[in-house]
């Protein structure tokens, strides 16, 4: 039996780890996946009973071991990533950091589409963004023209914070137009991006 020590790694690396060492055995041989942490050991579990694989998981004090006996191939088509679920608690202090209007490179209008497309879906994730935070040319997004005003004024009443840059606003003379948000300082913002357990900076 071959054994997978994963103790300590974040997804994706359990998953790679595993796939790899699967697909080095041959025949009816069989691994032991050992992992300390509850979210990657259900990651891992899907990934190998969606591929074929039967898994026995047995936790010994604050360890997993996973053992799964090889009855086939894992394609290489399958992707580790689909299964690399975060597990968040709900009181999580995420904040994300919106420093421009629109997401990602290449074409503009696209980025314009995809960071209306990324505010509007906010209010239907699980974990909610305890703080929004609006820098440079993101600060159009927060101001009376812009497109997903409705989908960050339903944050705001949820209880997001959102804070919008006031040196940025006052840059491109739209402090007047600001409609949703409060005006805010680099102090404050930099207080909350470096108090947040996570930072999405998209």
């Amino acid at each position: 039996m071959k054994t997978v020590d994963a103790k300590g790694k974040l997804c994706p690396t359990p998953l790679i780890m595993t796939k790899k060492a699967l697909n080095e055995l041959s025949g009816e041989d069989s691994l032991e996946v050992l992992i300390d942490n509850e979210t990657s050991m259900k990651n891992v579990t899907r990934f190998l009973e969606d591929n074929g694989m039967k898994v026995l998981t047995e936790k010994r004090e604050n360890v997993f071991h996973l053992f799964v006996n090889k009855t086939g191939e894992i394609p290489e088509s399958a992707k580790v990533e689909d299964y690399c679920e975060v597990d968040l608690p709900k009181n999580s202090n995420v904040v994300i950091a919106i420093q421009r209007n629109r997401l990602g490179d290449g074409a503009e209008d696209l980025g314009a589409l995809l960071i209306k497309a990324f505010i509007n879906t906010l209010p239907e994730v699980s974990v909610k963004p305890k703080t929004i935070v609006f820098l440079n040319s993101g600060i159009f997004l927060a101001v009376s023209e812009s497109a997903v005003i409705d989908a960050l004024k339903q944050m705001e009443g949820i209880g997001t914070e959102i804070l919008v840059c006031g040196t940025c606003l006052d840059y491109y003379q739209k402090k007047a137009e600001l409609a949703v948000g409060k005006v805010s300082n680099m102090y404050d913002i930099l207080e909350r991006l470096t108090q947040a357990s996570h930072v999405i900076y998209p």
